[in-house]
């Protein structure tokens, strides 16, 4: 894997634990009543849903061919994503409220009451597939073995688990002074959700868009 691919994907996988509301969810549950059972569901499906794209990655691997189609397939891939991502952003930017004070969606309103099970597939539901299916595009155009495609694949998912399970991991440090903490971390996420949205994918949206169109260029 060249640098500029894994910096990619470092990048990506990054964008993913940084996702404000996804980290807030799991501060809201690990706070609700039998929370930690709900928080460990929640990682849970993360993990899960990350997995089974990986895993079918890996699986599939062998039998795409090395050839200079296959890598301009990837490279459209990462042009539709970051553009794509790109229209989001300039959607949502344009849709912006600026005088009411920022809040958290309403959906999460519902988190308290939520048992494990649905906190699992909230988990599964949460990830941003477009950094997902962007990140598959940088694994397959690795050119490594499944070992080493298999490790990239655990170090990636990982590093985009960490957002999310970063509250069990105050919660385990800190003990009673854990949620003095998750009230820091909330009130920050929420005041700062949409400049950390628009940075890290203004920059994801970025990088895509530029490597896909070398890709199609040297392709």
């Amino acid at each position: 894997m060249d640098g500029w691919s894994l910096l990619t994907l470092a990048l990506l996988a990054i964008a993913l634990a940084a996702q404000p509301w996804s980290v807030l969810a799991g501060i809201v549950l690990v706070t609700a009543k039998g929370g930690v059972a709900k928080e460990v569901a929640y990682v849970a499906g993360w993990i899960a849903a990350l997995a089974v794209v990986a895993i079918v990655t890996i699986a599939v691997f062998p039998s795409v061919p090395k050839t200079s189609s296959t890598s301009k397939g990837v490279a459209v891939v990462e042009l539709l994503c970051g553009a794509v991502l790109g229209v989001w952003l300039l959607l949502r930017w344009r849709r912006r409220t600026t005088s009411a004070a920022p809040t958290q969606p309403k959906w999460m309103t519902r988190l308290d009451t939520m048992s494990p099970i649905f906190a699992f597939v909230l988990g599964c539901f949460l990830p941003n597939y477009v950094f997902v299916v962007a990140a598959v595009g940088q694994m397959l155009q690795a050119g490594l073995h499944q070992a080493s495609l298999a490790l990239v694949a655990v170090a990636f998912i990982l590093v985009a688990s960490l957002g999310v399970a970063a509250p069990l991991f105050v919660l385990a440090a800190k003990g009673s002074d854990a949620p003095a903490v998750y009230h820091r971390w909330r009130s920050s996420l929420v005041e700062h959700s949409q400049a950390v949205v628009y940075a890290v994918g203004a920059l994801v949206a970025v990088v895509l868009v530029a490597k896909g169109i070398v890709g199609l260029v040297k392709g």
